[in-house]
Order: structure tokens, then sequence, then C-alpha cells
């Protein structure tokens, strides 16, 4: 990415301003971003070992007795390295993870194969680095020392150990299309787990003798693993002890099992770009209603992802066979920009006829008094905004609402003494499991800058006690996030200092390494209005932006900053009828016919939760004042909005007030037209 942030001579209209795009040559180097991520979220410590899974918890499928070996598995690598033998080692394993890749085999060349790998481990020890492939087999004989239903016999233990060589085989393919080298070679180990099958067995002459050992150490068996102390030993003096594999190789691998095993939002910053799960979304993901609270707050600034967390978790209900239409979904948000953007995207998934979108109102006491369906799962975005309604028989009646609607999609009870809560303190506490059902999703998710604003004594307490707080901001380049964050972390310094003791904001940081081109600023001169159109005419005719990637978002609307004037000047520079830049206002219409030629103005609050490549904040006058925390909040959504090109319109004074850190630069292109 090539930004030019030094003075140019206004007759020089270089076209070297380019907006963060991934997906060119010039965007991320994806392996520094992934090595960025996995120091973050999987750290090596000094001393004692660190072990980490993916997924954290263990995820049991298929039949009973195969998920029970594979926990016997998870667990002693889980529980591997707690003695001083180990200090300084650092392991990552993965679980259950699918991937495809091509064969190079002459009866299938260049088709695909899809599989599971059971464990892949990755560690490093004392310099050295290993990567292990392991199948685990739940196979057992009649010297086991655990009871389980199945006894096998040798014919059926001899199929299974070709079956699991047949794997690893596979295995090797895929990894060989990667490192164009045979992955033995390059130091990839291979075993063949059997938590169940004893190591010994009988010859024809009925004398026991070692089992497969001819194999070397391919094959490890009950006794090793039944017992955490001999598994230790067995794990140092063969895996810590057995090939290595270079660096580059380490981490290519690693990086690629990153993506399989933690997922990715695309589009967070701009097609092509990974932005990984953290650990704490991939276990909420993950984690059945059981295994948590039933109901889910989840807290976290703009750009961290908590409305793409309600698609995703959309996303795998519906593939695991949890959204259906026995079994479906409500989404309910505030403004209709987000719901209008959501809609689209579910539309894209496949799964819009299983959702039901809608809003609430902070000024209507009847919320969706119409709506007479019941909902397995129920997900509340922007719950902050319920804030906004001061009248607490407002707030009580809407959250009501949202308890009948999952009450009633959960459980079975024809008349249930808890399916209504007279108290927006205790609602929703009474989830109740009587029945024996099997409860659905039930998540809000608040913006934990705009929430702290407004702390009104109706105000649910429920939705000040978070489950989880996001803090890693994915969507916004850095030098955007620095103009934001400094209205998120100190957004109330008017309030009272016993308010501001009992609101806990938690330090936010950027989540990857792209600083992004600078903040640009363009002197209003008291003619915001062609100013601005000839900054966006600069844009779209001489730097390649396109017109529907952009967004202008006026700090007060007037008639200097609405579309028919900024078109006006637009259309004065330009040949009649040709193709030209195109303001309009309807945010729904601009989001569902993204027609090329036009570009979004209008007020902040009617894009929130949307997001644009290139934003422009436009301020007439000196309306901004940095001490009051309603213009701080304002000023924290127009920025959030932007992924990859902030511009900002004022006059020096405002430009002063936004620019803390000194970080803006004027704009270095000609806009005399």
């Amino acid at each position: 990415m090539v930004v030019t942030g030094e003075e140019m001579d206004p007759e020089d209209d270089d076209p070297k301003l380019k907006i963060y795009l991934p997906s060119q040559d010039s965007g991320v180097d994806s392996t520094e971003y992934l090595n960025r991520y996995i120091k973050r979220e999987f750290p090596t410590q000094d001393g004692a070992a660190r072990v980490y899974s993916i997924p954290r918890v263990l995820q049991k499928s298929g039949e009973k007795q195969a998920s029970l070996a594979e926990e016997e598995i998870f667990n002693k690598l889980t529980q591997f390295g707690r003695n001083d033998k180990f200090r300084g080692l650092w392991m990552l394993f993965f679980h259950s993870t699918s991937y495809a890749g091509h064969s190079f085999r002459n009866q299938r060349v260049g088709k695909l194969m899809i599989r599971e790998h059971d464990f892949v481990v990755f560690v490093t020890f004392k310099g050295g680095h290993f990567v292990v492939l392991v199948e685990v087999k739940s196979t057992n004989d009649n010297n086991t020392r655990i009871n389980l239903e199945k006894i096998s016999d040798a014919k059926i233990i001899k199929n299974n150990k070709r079956s699991a060589q047949h794997q690893l085989r596979d295995h090797l393919e895929i990894l060989q299309n990667i490192l164009g080298e045979k992955p033995l070679q390059k130091g990839i180990q291979n075993y063949i787990m059997w938590p169940f099958l004893s190591p010994n067995t009988r010859d024809p002459k009925q004398q026991v003798t070692k089992r497969w050992k001819e194999d070397h150490n391919l094959h490890v068996f009950e006794d090793t693993i039944s017992d955490q102390l001999k598994f230790d030993d067995w794990f140092f003096d063969n895996v810590l002890s057995g090939a290595n594999v270079d660096e580059g190789t380490f981490f290519k691998l690693l990086n690629r099992f990153i993506i399989l095993g933690c997922g990715t939002f695309v589009d967070e910053i701009d097609r092509g770009l990974m932005a990984l799960l953290t650990q704490e979304q991939m276990e909420l993901l993950n984690a059945d209603v059981e295994r948590r609270e039933k109901m889910l707050v989840v807290h976290g600034a703009a750009g961290t992802g908590k409305t793409m967390l309600v698609l995703r978790k959309l996303q795998q209900l519906y593939q695991d066979g949890k959204l259906n239409e026995q079994n479906r979904a409500l989404y309910i948000c505030y403004w209709p920009g987000i719901r209008y953007d959501m809609e689209m995207k579910m539309e894209a998934l496949g799964i819009r006829k299983y959702v039901d979108t809608i809003r609430f109102f902070i000024s209507l006491s009847d919320f969706s008094k119409n709506n007479k369906n019941s909902y397995k799962h129920v997900f509340m975005d922007e719950a902050e905004a319920i804030f906004l309604a001061l009248d607490g028989a407002i707030i009580r009646n809407t959250l009501n609402a949202i308890y009948r609607y999952y009450h009633d999609g959960n459980c079975n009870l024809k008349s249930c003494p808890d399916a209504i809560v007279h108290s927006s303190d205790n609602i929703l506490e009474k989830i109740h499991t009587h029945d024996g059902t099997n409860w659905g999703e039930l998540w809000f998710m608040v913006d934990i800058n705009q929430a702290s604003l407004f702390l009104p004594k109706p105000s649910p307490q429920i939705l000040k006690t978070p489950s989880l707080i996001l803090t890693k901001v994915m969507r916004s380049t850095g030098f955007i996030f620095g103009v934001f964050k400094q209205f998120y972390s100190v957004p109330m310094p008017l309030l009272p200092k016993k308010i501001l003791q009992n609101v806990n904001i938690p330090e936010i940081t950027i989540g990857h390494h792209v600083c992004g081109p600078p903040v640009y600023w363009v002197n209003s001169e008291n003619n915001i209005d062609k100013v601005l159109a000839r900054v966006i005419i600069d844009l779209c005719s001489s730097k390649g932006i396109k017109a529907h990637d952009l967004c202008v978002i006026p700090f007060l609307v007037n008639e200097k900053l609405i579309p028919e004037t900024i078109n006006k000047y637009i259309n004065e520079e330009f040949v009649e009828n040709s193709f030209r830049p195109n303001a309009v206002h309807d945010v729904e219409h601009f989001l569902k016919h993204k027609e090329i030629n036009n570009f979004l103005i209008t007020w902040a609050l009617r894009v929130k939760g949307l997001e644009f490549k290139v934003v422009i904040m436009a301020f007439d006058g000196d309306d901004f004042d940095y001490k009051n925390a309603e213009d701080r909040k304002k000023a924290y959504i127009m920025a959030s909005r932007c992924t990859s090109l902030l511009i900002v319109v004022s006059n020096e004074k405002v430009k002063d007030d936004l620019d803390l850190d000194r970080c803006f630069q004027k704009y270095p292109f000609c806009t005399n037209l």
C-alpha cells in the first residue's frame, strides 16, 4: 500500500493515493498478519510450558466410543508438560479440523479430497520445531482395562489399522501439495493412537507378543495413553526427540491450520482480509447453551465484530441443523440500515427464510404487538439503544416481549408460571429447564461506549453485566482506529465522579498490524459544500475510488450538507448527462442497489452498524464541542464506520479538537478544478 502524505504542488495531481485493498498485491502480507495473531492469542512464556487447543473445549462428534477415544487424547495433550522437564515448551494442537486438497495419485489427479484430522500438534521446544499428525482409533479388545460395549476381533483390528494408515497417507498427500516436497522427508511425524487397545496380542502359538512391533513407534497403545506421566515420557522420548521441521515449514503449516481451525471474517476490512476469531469468540460460538448461561450479553466497541458474530452464529446453527422451519430465529435491531444489511447477508448465506427481522423503538410501549410467532433463537443487536428510552415501562415491555418470543419458542408447557416476568431488573433470570427442553440461543449485543453514555435509573441491569467483552477492533486501519479510540476511552468528561466510578470501559486495541493511509484533513474555508464536492470529484475521477464505496457523514445536517446541494456543485463540473458521482440519502435504497455512481450522504445514526471503505466526516462551522459527551459520541460513530480511508472536512478549530494525537495530514492533492 502506497500513500503519499507529503505536501504537493497543487498543479501536480499525483494519482498515488490508494485506499487499503488487501485483496491486491499491495495489501496485507497474510503471513505477517497470521504470525501476529498467533503471538497475541497463543503467547509463549518463559518457564512453565504453554499448551493451547483449538477448539479450547473438546467437540464430541460421531459415535460414542469414537468420542471417548478422542477425549482421552484431548485430555492427555491438554495436561501435557506440567513438570520442569518441559520448561519453555509451547504447544498448540488442533482437533477435528476439516480441510480439502487436490490429489496427485494417477487415478484421481486434480480431484479434491475432503478429510478431517483427528489431531494436528505444533510444538516448539529448546529451539526445535515439531509437527505431528495423530489418528485416533476407538478399537478395543478383551485385554482393555475399560469396560466398553464393542469388542473387536483380530480382523476388525487389522482393518482399522489399515484404515488409519490410509488416513495418514491422505493427510500427507494434501500436505505435499502445500509443501512441494514429501512431508515425511520434511520432518512431519505421524502416529496412530489406540486409547482402548492393549500393546500385547497372541501369536498363532498363543504366546503373548508385542503388537505390530515391526511398525516401530507408529502405534501408541492404552498402557501409555492411560497414564499421564507415561504419556509425557513417551512424548519426550519420541516426539521431542524425533524429527524436526524447519521454521519456515512450521509456520506455513501452523498458519494454514489457524485459518482452518479459527475461521475468518472476510470483508471486515475488505475482500480478502482474514479477521480471525479470538479464542474467546471461538469458545462463544462453540459452546452449547447448556455449558453457559442461557442469556449471552456481549459488549464491544465499534468494529470488534459483534454483528458479524451474530451472523456467524446463525450460519453455524443452520449448518448444525438447529436453524430451520421448526427452529426459527428472530433478529432485532434499532436502526433500519443495519437491519437491511443483515437481511442481505443472510440471503447470501441461504438462511434468510429461517430468520425474521424486526426493529424496536424507544417511543413505543407495545413492541411488535402484531407478531404472534415464537422463536427458538433470539438475537438483539444494538441493545444499548434501549437506554435511550427513559420511560421504564417501555424498557420493561420491550424486554418482556423479547423474553416471551424466546420462552414460547423453547418451553413445551402450555401454562407456564415463568412465561412472564414483570421487572426489568430480573427479566430473563427465570429461564428454566423443568420441561427438559434444549433451549436455543438468546444474545444481546451492546456497544459498551454508547451504553456508558446513558445511565438512567430504569436501564436494565442485565445489559450492564456482560458475559463477554470484545476488545480487538478488526474493521478499521490503525490511523482510523486512533481517531475514534480517543472518544471511546474518555466518553464522559463532564459526568460526576460518582457515576464514572461505576463505569468500567476496558482498553481496546487494533486487532491487526495495518496502519493504512493517514487521516486526511481538508480545510472547509467556509465553503464546505463546494469543498466537499471537489474532494468527492477528485476521489472518484482521479484516484479510482468507486462512488458506492464512499459515505459522507455530516456532523449536523443543514442545507449545505444534503444531496441536492452537493450534486449541484458536482454537476457543474461535468458534461451534461455524463457519468458522474451522485449523492443519495436513502440508506436502504443505497444498500439494495449499490449503483456504481451513487454515494451516500446521511447523518451518523442512520449508518450505525454499517461500514464503508471511504468516509468523509463533514463539520460546518464550530458545531463540534470536544467537552460535550453527545458530540463525542457522534464523532465516535462517524469515524468508526470507516474501514480504509478517512477524510475530515472542517475548519482548523474543529480539526485541532479532533486531532488530539496530531496525526492528521493535509489532503495532498489538488481540489482546485
